[in-house]
């Protein structure tokens, strides 16, 4: 059995990692707001929850000794759109929180630390994107990942085994459905069912990279063990564009209900136009995305109509 952290342990991603660690039966930490935690409880039953802000420093003052397999550092602001409307959110949450939990793993040195960061930290760059390309943020959102990485570099500097890995656009099920400023695909998800209607921000020809969830849970677990820092991207490798992936989800519910209307709406500043990843170095140690986009979204939508009913 082996002992984790998991900041931001009751999100989207943290959920889902920590539930599959636990059936696993390991032992699973979490750090989250306690509204956070309170609304995932039966998801994290099992796990050793510790209410807290990850942007105190406080907070980590509080965990107990001992030595960690594995930190997944998830907690941040994950939204490129709020990160626009309020940006100081984004910095407290993602920098400070970032920078209080390099210096918590400095002291306490757990055998390897993981950060999720973000497709987001490469900006406009466009197609094939491999780990090696000019990082150039063009969000508030993108910054703060970049800043974030930045500490992860100098931890690992100081001796601490770190793996940084560039999320593209995760999905699945587990999403907040009542989120309208997180998630493309579970937005257009959520305004489908519940008003007949996919209203686009942007243009309909922007393209994405769409991940589902379980393959990057089963990226997060990988450990070359090869150096001191490793970085990799995570995605499918498959750009889909944003009329694409309406015209899915327009088809599948349009199966179950009314025709969906499509509408473009104006776009905000900050939302790239495209991107898609290079994931040969995952490849290369074994990794395979194994949900294509119409087994995700059919997976997202059953779990979407359960939760909207």
């Amino acid at each position: 059995m082996a002992r984790y952290l998991i900041t931001g342990g009751a999100g989207f991603i943290g959920s889902a990692l920590a539930s599959k660690l636990i059936k696993e039966n390991h032992e699973v930490h979490i750090i989250d707001f306690e509204y956070r935690i309170e609304q995932a409880e039966k998801k994290l039953n099992g796990a050793v929850l510790h209410c807290g802000d990850v942007s105190k420093q406080n907070t980590f003052e509080f965990l107990p000794k001992g030595s960690y397999d594995a930190a997944f550092h998830m907690a941040a602001q994950t939204s490129a759109r709020v990160s626009e409307e309020n940006p100081m959110f984004d910095i407290e949450s993602n920098i400070k929180g970032s920078y209080y939990f390099c210096k918590w793993a400095r002291q306490l040195r757990p055998k390897r630390v993981v950060f999720t960061s973000s497709m987001a930290v490469y900006g406009s760059h466009g197609d094939n994107i491999d780990e090696n390309a000019p990082l150039n943020p063009v969000s508030v959102y993108g910054v703060t990942k970049k800043a974030g990485e930045d500490f992860f570099k100098i931890l690992s500097k100081d001796g601490v085994r770190t793996s940084i890995f560039r999320l593209f656009n995760v999905y699945g099920p587990g999403q907040d459905f009542t989120n309208m400023k997180q998630g493309m695909l579970s937005i257009f998800i959520a305004q489908a069912l519940l008003s007949g209607e996919i209203r686009v921000t942007g243009s309909l020809d922007r393209y994405r990279d769409f991940i589902f969830i379980d393959d990057v849970l089963s990226a997060l677990l990988i450990d070359s063990g090869e150096s001191a820092i490793e970085i990799f991207n995570v995605g499918n490798g498959i750009p889909t564009t944003v009329l694409e992936l309406c015209n899915i989800i327009a088809k599948k519910i349009n199966n179950k209900r009314k025709n969906i209307q499509i509408i473009e709406t104006d776009s905000h500043r900050g939302d790239v136009f495209g991107n898609y990843s290079d994931v040969s170095k995952l490849l290369s140690l074994g990794w395979v995305p194994t949900t294509d986009l119409e087994q995700g979204i059919n997976s997202t939508l059953a779990s979407a109509i359960e939760e909207l009913r």
